[in-house]
């Protein structure tokens, strides 16, 4: 029976070059992710998926989310070339990637409703993929409203990923987090946070 993985990181070359172009020095997750060498290497990505049989992927960018590594007037490309490059990989090998979840330039509101139109009518994405704050504000804030009211509209999903790095500390006496804490406890924390504003907050009234 095929296997189909719903939540697979990934960084398309193109993406992956303009992000090291743009931000190449990012530290915490940023640090860590350009040391996967399956995020960009589809040869040594495939070697692993072999071992899981008849096995297929639905491919998400990696973190860092893209406010973070970039400013609201060159995010919306980096959006763009990601989205691009992961629908590119599901045409070309579609017996190993079933479908992508497109990423939005969230510190851009207009041009992420922008991004979320097109993905969906011109590449066939199975939804988008946001994080559970946008450079620390919350997804509740009224200016995502209409990217929620969008999804809601196409009747397809969001994907929600933590996002929280080491410069969030754990004690209001710190300046930065101590022993991973900022993922390990930091992301469960987020999630569960994001998740009960967006309920109190209405969005799923609004939205049912």
């Amino acid at each position: 029976m095929r296997k189909i993985d719903i939540f697979n990181h990934i960084f398309p070359k193109p993406f992956y070059d303009k992000m090291m172009e743009v931000a190449g020095q990012h530290k915490d997750i940023g640090k860590r992710v350009r040391n996967i060498p399956v995020l960009v290497d589809l040869d040594e990505r495939f070697r692993v998926m072999d071992e899981f049989g008849d096995y297929v992927q639905v491919l998400s960018l990696a973190s860092p989310p893209l406010e973070v590594i970039a400013e609201a007037d060159r995010s919306p490309e980096l959006a763009r070339i990601a989205n691009d490059g992961m629908a590119e990989l599901c045409a070309k090998h579609p017996e190993r990637f079933c479908g992508f979840t497109a990423s939005l330039p969230m510190n851009n509101p207009d041009a992420a409703l922008s991004e979320i139109n097109r993905v969906v009518k011109d590449l066939g994405a199975n939804g988008v993929q946001m994080f559970t704050n946008v450079n620390g504000k919350p997804l509740d804030a009224p200016e995502f409203q209409p990217l929620f009211d969008a999804m809601a509209q196409h009747d397809l999903p969001t994907w929600i990923h933590p996002a929280r790095g080491a410069n969030f500390a754990d004690y209001l006496t710190e300046d930065r987090s101590e022993y991973e804490i900022w993922w390990t406890f930091g992301w469960p924390y987020e999630t569960s946070a994001m998740m009960a504003r967006l309920v109190f907050s209405g969005l799923f009234d609004r939205n049912p």
